[in-house]
Formats: structure tokens, C-alpha cells, sequence
């Protein structure tokens, strides 16, 4: 009964010990990903490329999920476009207006194109991500 009880704890030890690995190298791979994203946003302001970061890692059933993005309330249109340019179509179709912030000036678009950053980093960086994931610094 005692070698039972040894067998599983040693069993319940190593299901811990890989699921703090497997953490920690989506930790690793979710930084690699925001730097390299960080290259690819447009700078402004400076403030998507400030906030793209790592949203964290957790462990979901059996799975270890991880998030990076950004949590400026206009990182979405960027990513995404807006209006006649939106990724799925799904944007204003008529022009509109707003007021410069810096200028006042009242300007007139149909949208903006998406610049889908996080999107294309994780494509182009699939090697990398692969490696990182299985253990590779």
C-alpha cells in the first residue's frame, strides 16, 4: 500500500514539475512574441508599442494557454482597421468625421488600414515559438 501511495505522489510530482516547465517556456515564448510584435506596430504615440506585453499564462484542463496583447482601448482598430479597410468587412461603410486632438481640426476618412502586428508576428516567428515551447533558449 505504501509503495502505491510512494508511486503516485512521484506520479502527481512529475504532472507538477512539467506543468511548471511547460509554464515557464510560455512565458519565455509570450515576451518573445511582444518584443518582436513591438517592431511591427505602428508608433504614434508610442502607446501600443508600450503596452503590447504578455496577458499571462494559465493552465486550462490539461491545457497551458497564454495570451499577448494590448489593453489601450484603440489597439483593436489598429489590428484590425476600421471602417471600408476593416479585416472582415464588418467596418462603417460611409465616411465620418472627428477632431484632430492635436489640431481641432475636423477630418474626414472612411477608415484606417489594419495593421494586424500581433497576427503576422506569430506567423512569421512559428519556428521560433515551436522551439521555445519545447524547451530552446
Amino acid at each position: 500500500m505504501a509503495d502505491t501511495r510512494a508511486f503516485e505522489q512521484a506520479c502527481d510530482n512529475s504532472v507538477n514539475k512539467m506543468q511548471e516547465l511547460l509554464m515557464q517556456n510560455m512565458e519565455l515564448t509570450l515576451d518573445h512574441i511582444a518584443e518582436k510584435a513591438k517592431e511591427k506596430v505602428g508608433v504614434g504615440t508610442g502607446e501600443l508599442r508600450a503596452d503590447t506585453k504578455s496577458l499571462g499564462v494559465e493552465i486550462v484542463g490539461d491545457e497551458v494557454r497564454g495570451a499577448v496583447g494590448n489593453t489601450s482601448d484603440h489597439a483593436i482598430y489598429h489590428h484590425q482597421g476600421t471602417g471600408i479597410y476593416a479585416v472582415n468587412g464588418d467596418g462603417r461603410k460611409t465616411p465620418w468625421s472627428y477632431d484632430d486632438p492635436k489640431t481641432g481640426e475636423k477630418i474626414w476618412t472612411k477608415g484606417s488600414k489594419p495593421n494586424p502586428y500581433l497576427k503576422d508576428t506569430i506567423e512569421q516567428e512559428q519556428s521560433t515559438i515551436s522551439k521555445l515551447l519545447g524547451g530552446a533558449n
